[in-house]
């Protein structure tokens, strides 16, 4: 066995630093080819985009929730 053969090759990891908790969603396969198409257009993976999309949801509605509580 030669030696480049006995070294495990680092694994890469394309997600951000930190993010270790997979979460599991279904789609209908509307909203699986919007999600594609999004991917597409960002030229990002289904994951990221997914992420990006989910972080943005989040935020609009900390928004809408903080001004509802307002009024």
């Amino acid at each position: 066995m030669s030696h480049p053969d006995t070294i495990m090759s680092p694994t890469v990891s394309r997600a951000p630093k930190g993010c270790n908790r997979p979460v599991m969603t279904h789609l209908t396969e509307t909203e699986r080819q919007r999600l594609e198409s999004i991917a597409e257009l960002e030229m990002r993976s289904l994951s990221a985009t997914s992420r990006l999309l989910m972080i943005k949801g989040i935020e609009q509605y900390d928004a809408e929730t903080e001004q509802a509580a307002r009024s």
